[in-house]
């Protein structure tokens, strides 16, 4: 079922990011070059991506009949995640010396923002039974 598999795209993209920021912090520190200050907020990051995908891949296991907060959830932080994002990279904070900025930081979670209104949309009847 389309709505299954667009809910396990979602799980696995902010999964990804959990393990980068939690994981592999110096790695991905250095990747974007935001500095040793600032390990705290990538990891915390990292636990949002990872509480999302948990809970989604809880709701997925059990049902998600009723779960259309999650997505709506979903959708709205990150349409404000890459609008925030896609400001801050073409503002001062983009070019700030050390610091290497990527479309990546906006196209991403534009890409889950899509996904989650795509689930919301193809499981309008399961996803608001209640």
């Amino acid at each position: 079922m389309l709505i299954f598999s667009l809910i396990v795209l979602i799980i696995f993209g902010n999964l990804i990011y959990a393990y980068q920021c939690i994981f592999q912090t110096r790695k991905y520190i250095e990747k974007y070059g935001f500095g040793e200050g600032s390990a705290i907020m990538t990891r915390l990051v990292g636990t949002f991506a990872a509480g999302f995908a948990v809970t989604l891949a809880i709701a997925l296991l059990t049902s998600i009949e009723g779960a259309w907060l999650l997505f709506v959830y979903g959708f709205v932080q990150a349409s404000i995640g890459s609008i925030i994002c896609f400001q801050t990279i073409n503002s001062y904070w983009g070019s700030v010396e050390g610091v290497k900025t990527s479309a990546e930081g906006y196209v991403a979670p534009a890409i889950i923002a899509i996904l989650n209104l795509m689930v919301l949309v193809t499981g309008w009847d399961f996803l608001f039974k209640i």
